[in-house]
């Protein structure tokens, strides 16, 4: 029983202190990598990545996660990857309500959403001749070069006709590539902290681990009230 209640006193307090430290050690930002760790959690990517390509380069979402090429964005996805097409040196990419430049090397440079006169309900993205082209709900609206000034389309009678553009298609990514971002995706799912933590409170082996650090813990109450029940027998008897 001791020495049960030693190995369960290791843990609990190597455990205990690494937690104490999390910002210091900076536990919540730190990710496991382990495949069976990871795989143990169930931690897995919600489906395959929507990908476009543009301008030699991928644009995927993953979850609510954006990537430029392997490397992920540090922006915030409000919504579903509608395209992605190269002008001149950027790369614009449609998200449900926004509009998103970046340069070439994955800086984003500038976000246009409907205060900046983007068009709402936006649905494709594409070029023509040079030119954004957005597909939204009320028809097709071209941008000027600077993406400050954008016109409606030509209209067959009342309604609006189409533009004949290159729209922006999803592809599929090259499986090295695939496999990065997979890994990429994995390796944010899981921090350091939270399996600490499951290790200190037993959860990392679900309902049976709670229970084995409910027994260690009585075994540590019968071990400290058994030593103090000899321990004051031993000083009974020193007293005689």
């Amino acid at each position: 029983m001791g020495i049960i209640v030693a190995l369960f006193a290791i843990l609990l307090s190597t455990t205990g202190l690494l937690l104490n430290h999390t910002e210091e050690l900076a536990l919540d930002s730190s990710y496991v990598r382990s495949d069976a760790l990871l795989d143990w959690y169930g931690i897995s990517p919600p489906g395959k990545p929507l990908s476009y390509a543009a301008g030699g380069h991928w644009i995927s979402q993953l979850g609510e996660r954006l990537y430029f090429d392997e490397h992920e964005l540090a922006v915030d996805a409000p919504g579903r990857l509608l395209g992605a097409v190269a002008l001149a040196d950027r790369v614009i990419v449609a998200i449900e309500g926004h509009l998103m430049l970046f340069d070439l090397s994955g800086e984003l440079l500038e976000t246009l959403g409907g205060a900046q006169g983007a068009p709402a309900g936006a649905r494709l993205i594409g070029v023509k001749d040079e030119t954004l082209v957005v597909r939204a709900s009320h028809g097709d609206y071209l941008a000027d070069k600077d993406l400050l000034k954008w016109e409606e389309g030509e209209k067959e009678g009342r309604a609006p006709a189409p533009v004949d553009a290159y729209w922006a298609e999803p592809g599929m990514l090259p499986h090295g590539l695939h496999d990065q971002l997979i890994e990429a995706y994995r390796g944010k799912g899981l921090s350091l902290e939270r399996v600490l933590l499951d290790l200190h409170s037993g959860r990392i082996m679900g309902g049976a681990g709670m229970v084995a650090v409910d027994i260690g813990a009585i075994l540590f109450l019968l071990l400290a009230v058994s030593g103090i029940i000899m321990w004051l027998r031993h000083l009974k008897q020193s007293h005689h």
